[in-house]
């Protein structure tokens, strides 16, 4: 059994919360005043079907990147919130102050993809610019292969080699146009819009889709915590919408 306030406390030494977005809300997002815990869910989604593995598996608490609440509440009529509460399960989230953290979740998906040492642009973008040109379908087929995904949405996919590279998990593409001023030839990240994609110049962008490009926060959340007395379980997820 381990103490919950030692169990936030590893966790905002990692990702300070005072390093998070003005709009975000990380931390607490049901604080039911409970002191121990003994088995935890790790997720990136709060969702009925998370709630829902938390209860099954006995877990008195759910550690999720993904905040529940952005917004003030007037009432409480979710089911799942309503369904964490009435099986005494807090929820804890660390989400913008995660993403860019030090071994945080930007910085790891670029390691996933095989980038290491990079640089910091924007708060939120880790990049690599290279001495020489590398081939961009051995990347596509690499990304294929690294996520397991057998199609990827590709912005400007007739590049033959890139010398810079970038990445942003989640969504990103608010950056694009800075990305393009200081000369970054590929972006990798998610949740691209039409309107973005088209009013796109030089830059390849590589929509990986938010789930995949964050999938693996999981495994953040249980090196932060592998050394505290208590069960990790990781949740079963999957994206919202599949490919028939």
């Amino acid at each position: 059994m381990a103490k919950i306030n030692r169990i936030i406390k590893k966790i905002e030494e990692f990702a300070p919360t005072d390093t998070m977005q003005s709009w975000d809300n990380s931390g607490w997002q049901i604080n039911l005043g409970n002191k121990e815990t003994n088995r935890i869910l790790l997720t990136l989604d709060v969702t009925i079907n998370t709630v829902k593995e938390a209860i099954k598996s006995n877990c008195d608490l759910i550690i999720s990147h993904h905040p529940v609440f952005f917004s003030p509440i007037k009432i409480i009529n979710k089911p799942y919130i309503i369904e964490a509460i009435k099986n005494n399960i807090q929820i804890y989230s660390a989400h913008t102050n995660l993403d860019i953290a030090k071994d945080g979740v930007c910085e790891h998906l670029a390691e996933k993809c095989g980038f290491k040492d990079l640089d910091t642009a924007f708060d939120f973008i880790k990049y690599k610019k290279f001495n020489e040109d590398k081939d961009f379908k051995e990347l596509i087929s690499k990304l294929k292969e690294i996520f397991n995904i057998p199609k990827i949405r590709v912005v400007n996919s007739k590049r033959k080699t890139y010398s810079s590279i970038a990445f942003c998990s989640g969504s990103g593409a608010e950056y694009i146009q800075d990305l393009e001023k200081i000369g970054i030839d590929v972006f990798i990240t998610g949740d691209l819009k039409h309107h973005q994609a088209i009013n796109t110049d030089s830059i390849t962008i590589i929509d990986l889709g938010h789930f995949q490009s964050e999938k693996f926060v999981v495994d953040i959340f249980e090196k932060i915590l592998k050394k505290e007395d208590v069960e990790l379980i990781k949740a079963a997820e999957k994206p919202a919408w599949e490919l028939i």
